[in-house]
């Protein structure tokens, strides 16, 4: 259970937010709070990405500098990278179902429960994203895995007050992915969307070959073609795929490698390999 905010009132400053840091002296450059007072769990947890996007009509504004982060509620942020402003939020990449909606606790006792979507666990999580510099497309890892939050309010046994508790409690079902192709030169529009049978928690890799690689949970590993988002290659790996692949080179020729380890929490099988693949045909 989470503390459901009576001991933090107002916008909570920096906390589900992108934050610059001036690299030399660590001052705050500026910062944008895509959640303030979050109370459902939208911290901020995928990495940032660089990337450019064209000015304004591309005529009065040359290319800019630009930052994205994809965010658990469903939205992929695109910013200034210089001055933090806002120049465009996607198109929603996964449903999204009573997004900031708030459970309550009864006067009578009884306890009030939500079921919020994308939810804690949902939108995009820890995973990273990935870029193409040639097509300006993002690719987001997405997770559809709704939550339920329950009011639950308790008396403090050493004040006497009363205080209440936000439980986050997982569905069972149903639970599924998405790999998203955002489109940063048309701001924010879905370019093309696949379903994935598991959430993606584990991360995306993009390639010059216009290739996306992804994993899901069941131990699948499968390349997309980044243009269409069509699969291309699977292999089962035999544990869950939760990790991000990279890619490297050996003698001139390109390889792509994946963790796979599994997920506890979310029930994944274990596994302990690292697996590489050689991208020359054979």
């Amino acid at each position: 259970p989470a503390d459901a905010d009576l001991a933090r009132p107002g916008d909570n400053l920096y906390t589900s937010s992108l934050v610059a840091l001036d690299i030399k002296t660590g001052t705050v450059r500026w910062h944008y709070q895509i959640v303030p007072h979050d109370i459902w769990g939208y911290d901020v947890g995928s990495p940032p990405i660089l990337f450019d996007v064209p000015g304004d009509n591309g005529e009065s504004r040359g290319p800019i500098a630009a930052v994205g982060v994809a965010s658990k509620n469903g939205w992929f942020y695109t910013f200034d990278r210089a001055t933090g402003e806002l120049l465009f939020k996607s198109d929603a990449f996964v449903p999204q179902e009573n997004l900031f909606s708030r459970p309550t606790s009864k006067s009578n006792g009884e306890d009030e429960s939500v079921t919020v979507i994308p939810g804690s666990y949902g939108g995009a999580s820890w995973s990273p994203s990935a870029y193409d510099p040639n097509s300006g497309l993002v690719f987001i890892p997405g997770i559809h895995k709704p939550t339920k939050l329950t009011a639950k309010t308790v008396r403090d046994p050493h004040t006497g007050k009363n205080v209440t508790y936000n439980v986050i409690e997982l569905m069972s079902a149903p639970n599924w992915g998405t790999l998203t192709a955002i489109d940063t030169r048309a701001g924010g529009k879905i370019a093309w969307q696949v379903r994935t049978d598991q959430p993606l928690v584990g991360g995306l890799l993009a390639t010059g070959g216009g290739v996306v690689f992804a994993g899901e949970g069941d131990g699948h590993f499968s390349a997309f073609n980044s243009n269409t988002g069509e699969r291309l290659w699977q292999f089962q790996c035999g544990a869950g795929v939760n990790a991000p692949p990279v890619a490297y080179e050996i003698d001139g020729i390109a390889h792509v490698a994946v963790a796979a380890g599994g997920h506890g929490i979310l029930g994944y099988p274990s596994g302990d390999a690292v697996i590489s693949f050689a991208l020359d045909g054979q």
